[in-house]
């Protein structure tokens, strides 16, 4: 429910709680009025003059009874309209800032418009056919010239899992416990290793909303880019992608136990079409809302970036859906663009069991 939208509820709610007052009143007073045609004799008069001062002190006695009835009406009318209102700016605004879209958005959304920056930003989120929604992204804030110079520039996608709200909980958690590491925690200097510990304070924060709950958690890729350099890192099954010189290339290793299979295939320990055919092959090996993660793929040094590079943050729900062809093709229009076409891609396949979609790009321009 949009802001304005509300607005009018709490304004409408007012005129009416004005309305039943007022209305109230008049009918106290027709009650208590008494009928003209009633007395024609000469103390008609006399009568009227009586009833009208006990009309008035009825009438007075009346609201000073239940005055408190009125006022109490009156404060939580207005309470709950402001406390609304002050709610919906609150998570307004800390949209904006973060970049967090709506959890249940289903079209993309252009952030930072009209920014000069050396990183140009694409993104698009989808709920697929689920029930819910359990993908996120976040980017900082490129308009902040301040942090970018400092800093970089950050974008984050999270895939939750677990039941529908805690998936899109800790999908949550994860991309606000980072921005908010990224935006409020100083730099060390060091890029690679910020990057680990927002990932661990992340994971301690998912495990602690988990408890107690049933097991779930949040996949995550994230990447920084600062200056001409990146530095990614990766827990789960999501996936970065490079782009550069019209051809992509993942560079990061996915945490599943397929990945284990082919290696014991590889090594002679297991024949290839069992490894293919195992049932758990797409089981994850590692994510965020594991006590203690055994596995996180990142780069200890910085990968050096040439103009026009593009760097993709994807969830399963477009890669498991098109091919890394079919994906390159979107690449080639500008970066917001690209995103809305892997999204319609993606969809197109209409694919019955589609799972959530987000997608980051980061398109380095040098100068």
């Amino acid at each position: 429910m949009g802001l304005m939208h509300m607005k009018k509820i709490v304004i409408t709610l007012l005129i009416l709680l004005f309305i039943v007052v007022i209305f109230g009143g008049m009918l106290t007073v027709y009650a208590l009025s008494p009928n003209p045609d009633a007395d024609p004799d000469e103390a008609r008069r006399h009568a009227e003059e009586f009833w009208a001062r006990e009309q008035e002190l009825q009438v007075r006695n009346f609201f000073a009874k239940y005055w408190w009835a009125f006022a109490a009406g009156g404060v939580l009318v207005l309470g709950g309209g402001a406390g609304t209102i002050l709610m919906l700016r609150k998570r307004k605004k800390r949209a904006a800032a973060t970049g967090l879209p709506n959890a249940y958005a289903e079209t993309t959304v252009e952030l930072f418009p009209n920014t000069q920056s050396t990183v140009l930003i694409g993104n698009a989120l989808h709920i697929g056919s689920r029930e819910s929604q359990q993908d996120c992204f976040i980017i900082s804030d490129i308009s902040n010239t301040e942090l970018c110079e400092q800093k970089g520039i950050l974008g984050v996608v999270a895939d939750g899992m677990g039941g529908m709200a805690d998936g899109a909980e800790a999908s949550a958690i994860v991309s606000r416990t980072m921005l908010q590491y990224f935006n409020e925690v100083p730099s060390s200097g060091r890029p690679e290793l910020d990057l680990l510990n927002m990932v661990n304070i992340a994971n301690d924060n998912v495990c602690r909303y988990m408890t107690g709950r049933d097991p779930g958690g949040s996949t995550v890729v994230a990447a920084i880019i600062q200056g001409d350099h990146f530095h990614w890192i990766t827990v789960g099954d999501s996936r970065i992608y490079l782009f550069r010189n019209g051809a992509i290339k993942q560079i990061n290793r996915e945490h599943i136990y397929a990945v284990e299979l082919d290696e014991r295939a590889a090594r002679g320990e297991i024949s290839w079409e069992s490894a293919a055919g195992d049932s758990k092959r797409a089981a994850l090996t590692s994510y965020l809302g594991m006590r203690d993660l055994e596995k996180i793929d990142r780069n200890l040094h910085p990968v050096q970036l040439v103009d026009g590079d593009r760097v993709l943050l994807l969830s399963d729900g477009i890669f498991d859906t098109l091919t890394d062809n079919e994906i390159l093709e979107t690449m080639f229009l500008p970066p917001q663009e690209s995103a809305i076409q892997l999204k319609e891609k993606t969809l197109a396949k209409q694919n019955p069991n589609q799972d959530n979609l987000a997608a980051v790009i980061l398109e380095y321009r040098g100068v």
